[in-house]
């Protein structure tokens, strides 16, 4: 009886998955989730994400939890077909693996940064044309040596889209030296 072989442990199989092979999908899953016949060891387990033209685009290393390995997509995918290829390890220390296809329909929604591109031109438009305004806002800060830092702040802060620091800043440099200005023309009246 000793001389009788032990019986072989099959290896583990992959029972579903969650979307399942040969889906159709309104829009992309988040994640796709394999689930086995028994607990899957977790070892080097791996997702492979691959478009209709054969590109990969996305590489993951699934969680595995007990007899299920979820790989969560890094971004969603666009619209086609795709090939998903998994690697697990089975619970006897085998490697298991296979294929399954889905087809999404519909891409991400495009993102709300769209909008803002008009604005980006506004205020390059809003640049271009501010350092022509600024000599004549300026003027009397140029003979005193002190328009340079102002004009390099207002460009900046127009760069910017708005007001920033530095043309706050340079506002009040203006500012205090009029006062200056003001201050030596009234004493020299008075000598």
């Amino acid at each position: 009886m000793l001389a009788l072989p032990a019986p072989a442990q099959a290896h583990d199989t992959l029972l579903s998955t969650d979307p399942a092979d040969g889906s159709t999908l309104e829009t992309s899953p988040e994640a796709v989730v394999f689930t086995f016949s028994s607990d899957i060891l977790d070892v080097s387990p791996l997702v492979r994400v691959s478009d209709e033209s054969g590109e990969q685009v996305a590489e993951i290393t699934p969680t595995v939890e007990g007899p299920t390995a979820t790989a969560t997509l890094p971004e969603p995918l666009a619209a086609g077909t795709y090939d998903i290829q998994w690697r697990v390890v089975s619970g006897d220390g085998h490697p298991i693996e296979g294929t399954l296809t889905l087809t999404v329909e519909q891409g991400p929604a495009p993102e709300e940064d769209a909008p803002a591109a008009p604005s980006d031109g506004e205020s390059a438009e809003d640049a271009e044309e501010s350092p022509q305004e600024l000599p004549t806002a300026t003027g009397p800060v140029e003979a005193q040596g002190e328009s340079e830092p102002t004009a390099e702040a207002a460009e900046s802060s127009q760069q910017e889209g708005g007001l920033s620091m530095p043309v706050l800043l340079g506002g009040l440099a203006v500012i205090v030296l009029a006062v200056v200005v003001v201050g030596f023309v009234i004493m020299r009246r008075r000598d």
